[in-house]
């Protein structure tokens, strides 16, 4: 995961990325390059945000995650 051109986090076998751009409706706010073969699902912000923001309990970790990625990028 590179940001501004600097390395930021490796994620791995069930890591998701893309989750900020999808809970706050803004542009990436990172760039994700594999270093191997992976097998990628997509999932729409709509049927995300229903899955996520539905239970105070989900919705509560996922601001707790963007907060701490975003925080990690500065």
């Amino acid at each position: 995961v590179v940001v501004r051109g600097r390395e930021v986090n490796r994620v791995g076998a069930g890591d998701g990325v893309g989750e900020i751009a999808l809970l706050r409706d803004v542009p990436r706010t990172a760039t994700v390059t594999a270093l191997e073969d992976v097998v990628a699902y997509e999932i729409g912000r709509a049927p995300f945000l229903e899955a996520v923001t539905g239970h105070s309990q989900t919705s509560a970790l996922a601001d707790r995650v963007v907060a701490e990625r975003l925080a990690a990028h500065r």
